[in-house]
């Protein structure tokens, strides 16, 4: 009987994935190790880093992981993340040193994209092929609930009109890649509000049996907001995981500082034979 290949998975570091849900896990971001904001900069500062991505990076990625088996590349598709030709190119040079490659196209942002491919590399752990790991992601498209707090929303959807006038900070959730905001100008009344949105719809889930929550924390030098939404999870929720960490610069660059947004989903739990 042949060996079974291994499977890597490479994600569009835009996805800004936590590093602990990195660990122990044959996945990739691309460009591996970017910076991330845990420090207050000004927009200002930021928009440097607003530049359209290059190919060169989800590229490098994947031919990295080549070296160990296929590839399965998870793209960010809401305009911020990576180069619209990397994955063609990264299939090229992946197939270049005979291995498999599949692309998995979320058309969504941050966590959205980021838990198909934690999930799909999880499949890729347990001894999953290429398919089945493809699948894996697949299945998670669309399933991870995600709400936020966002202090500059005119980054996030540069084209709105809602720009004419000044930026007013919302709680924002996500249709397919697009921020929608609701205005709360306070922050505290915006964090609550995103507390109590994350806390109705996790217990109105888990009233179906869907198993296991697991969450994941984001932010922009917001790292209070974050470790509080962390401990409300952990401790009122029952989450069985809870992973924290900064977006990456690039994706606080459509962001702005002060953004914090709380993703979760939820593990079946394992039947009984």
């Amino acid at each position: 009987m042949a060996a079974a290949r291994l499977v890597t998975v490479v994600v569009d570091a835009t996805a800004s994935v936590p590093g602990s849900l990195l660990e122990d896990r044959p996945l990739l971001l691309a460009p591996v190790g970017p910076p991330r904001l845990y420090s207050y900069e000004s927009v200002s500062s930021l928009s440097l880093d607003a530049l359209p991505a290059e190919p060169a990076a989800a590229v490098d990625a994947c031919r990295a992981a080549a070296i160990n088996g296929d590839v399965l590349f998870v793209t960010v598709d809401d305009g911020h993340g990576g180069a619209p030709d990397a994955p063609e190119l990264a299939r090229a040079a992946v197939e270049a040193e005979g291995r498999r490659f599949a692309h998995l196209a979320t058309n969504a942002t941050l966590l959205q994209a980021g838990w198909p491919a934690v999930l799909a590399a999880e499949a890729a752990a347990r001894g999953a092929d290429l398919n089945a790991v493809l699948a894996a992601g697949q299945a998670a498209v669309g399933s991870v609930g995600m709400f936020g707090v966002i202090d500059h929303p005119e980054l996030a959807n540069p084209t709105s009109t809602n720009n004419l006038a000044a930026p007013v900070r919302g709680v924002a959730r996500w249709d397919g890649p697009r921020l929608v905001a609701v205005p709360r100008p306070q922050r505290d009344i915006a964090l609550g509000m995103l507390r109590d949105l994350f806390t109705s719809n996790v217990t109105r889930e888990a009233t179906a049996g869907r198993g296991r929550l697991r969450v994941a924390i984001v932010h922009a030098a917001s790292s209070p907001a974050a470790e509080a939404l962390a401990i409300w999870a952990a401790r009122r929720l029952q989450a069985s995981e809870v992973a924290v960490d900064a977006v990456t610069r690039h994706a606080a660059s459509h962001l702005g500082p002060g953004f914090v947004a709380v993703s979760w989903v939820w593990d079946p739990e394992p039947s009984e034979t």
